[in-house]
């Protein structure tokens, strides 16, 4: 009997203890778990390299520390990384809207603009919502107010690709494309370009072929007469490739295309070719790894590269519309544009004059935004991939 009153008095005791508690915590300090519990949680949605992984979370890990924001929201980055077996974002995105799901985690989307078109094409024009920029303050720091988006995209970095060669080798690089496309016939072996359909470094090599040929408004838009209308240029251009084909990089007396963006720059760095397109924040960031030598350069061809931003969209399946406005403003701002360019040297959309604590504040004159050459052409991207394999990756086996 005693052992059960001694029982009894403990969880008596413990109970007190908790209301106690209980009521200290209704008092409230700012590290509350009930306040904690209020704080919204805004999932973004991202796939690509790992560096583009790490420096949203970098900005996410900052935004989530700062007082003025982590009221408003706290962020949580799901990460699909490319070239894995993972199903890819927009194909998770596709499900959900087709099995009628209306409240998810996709809360944002931070994805380059090209892919942007595939989603909408799969699903409805309204599937991402109109966003309204006069609840994000930062939006006045945006240097790429008019992208080829529209109102539903909202810019947080640039991208572009950019011809990567070895200055020792080449001083003088080609200024044009048929410099360029003079210079790999008279240098046999030291260019190359990876397989197009395992990343946009090369598949920005044979788009150019084509749409260089293109009035500019063609790689704004994914109507297929640019493919249908233009089939003399289309050919044109895969005749070229076939051309340039022998006089590409070989292994084994065999020409061998690189896979992925990655597969391109590790020939530059050990030298086994003097020069390939790449996109800029990957040839920055392996340069301050030392992965790539001093002496790799970048320069853009007068007949620009592919490039786009990557930014957020808000997927009408998501949730709290307001905590994702806050966060967009926050990845708007010069102190998370510093990291961004930090960790990945990702091309900033606002005036890098006003960014503070820049490593390799140097490096921005070569990923000058000014030369941008929108490509957004929808799933006409899927035609020149396959028609690539069909004719001129095929050469390679």
């Amino acid at each position: 009997m005693k052992r059960s009153n001694r029982k009894i008095r403990l969880v008596a005791g413990l109970m007190a203890m908790s209301l106690a508690a209980l009521s200290l915590t209704g008092c409230g300090g700012s590290g509350s778990s009930q306040e904690t519990a209020e704080v919204p949680t805004v999932t973004i949605w991202s796939s690509g390299g790992q560096e583009v992984r790490e420096a949203l979370q970098a900005i996410a890990d900052a935004h989530n520390a700062d007082p003025n924001y982590n009221t408003k929201a706290r962020v949580e980055i799901q990460f699909v990384v490319s070239g894995t077996s993972e199903q890819s974002l927009p194909d998770r995105l596709v499900a959900a809207y087709q099995a009628d799901q209306t409240d998810t985690d996709f809360d944002l989307i931070a994805l380059d603009d090209s892919a942007i078109a595939d989603i909408v094409a799969r699903t409805s024009e309204d599937f991402f919502d109109e966003i309204d920029t006069s609840k994000i303050p930062n939006y006045e720091n945006l240097i790429f107010k008019d992208n080829v988006v529209g109102s539903n995209f909202i810019p947080y970095r640039g991208t572009s690709v950019f011809l990567a060669y070895d200055s020792e080798v080449v001083p003088e690089p080609p200024k044009t494309a048929e410099e360029l496309y003079q210079w790999i016939k008279d240098n046999p072996g030291r260019f190359t370009y990876n397989d197009p359909s395992t990343g946009n470094a090369g598949f920005s090599f044979v788009a150019n072929t084509i749409y260089n040929q293109l009035p500019e408004e063609a790689a704004l838009s994914d109507d297929p007469k640019w493919r249908d209308e233009h089939q003399e240029e289309w050919d044109n251009a895969f005749a070229l490739l076939a051309e340039l084909h022998p006089y590409l990089y070989q292994t084994a007396g065999k020409v061998q295309y690189p896979m992925k963006n990655q597969g391109a720059l590790d020939l530059l760095a050990t030298k086994q070719v003097d020069m390939v397109p790449a996109f800029a924040n990957m040839v920055l960031s392996q340069k301050n790894m030392g992965t790539l030598p001093d002496s790799i350069k970048m320069t853009q061809l007068e007949e620009a590269f592919l490039g786009g931003l990557a930014g957020f969209m808000m997927p009408s399946i998501g949730s709290d519309k307001e905590a994702c406005l806050s966060v967009i403003d926050y990845y708007l701002s010069y102190e998370a544009q510093a990291i961004d360019w930090n960790t990945m040297f990702a091309s900033p959309v606002v005036d890098a004059s006003k960014m503070e604590g820049l490593e390799h504040e140097d490096w921005l004159n070569e990923t000058d935004m000014s030369t941008l050459r929108y490509f957004s052409i929808g799933t006409l991207q899927t035609d020149i991939r396959e028609r690539w394999t069909e004719e001129i990756g095929s050469l390679a086996r």
